[in-house]
């Protein structure tokens, strides 16, 4: 039996699905909902070497709802010294702010953010971190048919669709182009995890057949 940090740290997994169930049509409602508050991510490119169109976010828990970049961007450096808070637009989604606060296993959440991927838009490829390891959980509250995702180097593409929560190593360079007319809902999670996290990932390795 493989335990969670073996799983997260050495397995090489590019990404696994996790056997989690949620609101998401509910959540996916409130984020359409909110889409007039959403803000364009990494505007300024900030990672350097690569491009995108129609890409936006909002943060759910962060500093504010539109701060949705890393904390050394707005001037903090380190978690502990950053001002994480439930922002603003909870009482606009209160289906996806109870989830996260009483279901979903964290002890508690750095950003937490929508990801609004727009119709026709891109983000070309590009590595979130310099270390080959399972970090965020993406969670697809939808996800067109002709949205992919792409890993380099791994054969077809992520198995996304709406309702699946994936934990993702994005220290492998990967790319999404949403070739549809359909605008594509997301949330990222980062934060510490929770025990049961831990239990969910391993439980999922193994429902998973992984060897």
């Amino acid at each position: 039996m493989k335990d969670f940090n073996w799983i997260v740290n050495k397995s090489g997994l590019p990404w696994l699905e996790l056997d989690i169930e949620m609101p998401h049509e509910e959540m996916y409602a409130e984020a359409m909902a909110l889409k007039d508050e959403f803000v364009p991510h990494r505007d300024e490119d900030y990672h350097g070497g690569y491009r995108h169109k129609g890409w936006n976010s909002l943060c759910i828990h962060g500093i504010d709802a539109y701060k949705t970049n890393h904390y050394d961007q707005y001037g903090y450096t380190s978690h502990e010294e950053t001002p994480y808070q439930w922002t603003h637009i909870i009482d606009r989604c209160p289906v996806t702010y109870n989830f996260f606060k009483n279901v979903f296993p964290y002890k508690r959440y750095h950003r937490l953010r929508f990801m609004l991927l727009e119709a026709g838009g891109y983000i070309t490829p590009h590595a979130d971190q310099d270390t080959n390891r399972l970090s965020a959980i993406n969670i697809a509250l939808n996800n067109p048919k002709n949205c992919k995702f792409k890993m380099k180097g791994h054969k077809g593409y992520v198995p996304f669709t709406s309702g699946k929560a994936i934990f993702l190593d994005v220290g492998n360079v990967h790319a999404v182009y949403n070739n549809s007319d359909e605008d594509r809902f997301h949330i990222i999670v980062h934060g510490v995890k929770a025990k049961e996290l831990e239990d969910l990932v391993v439980r999922s390795y193994e429902k998973n057949g992984i060897k």
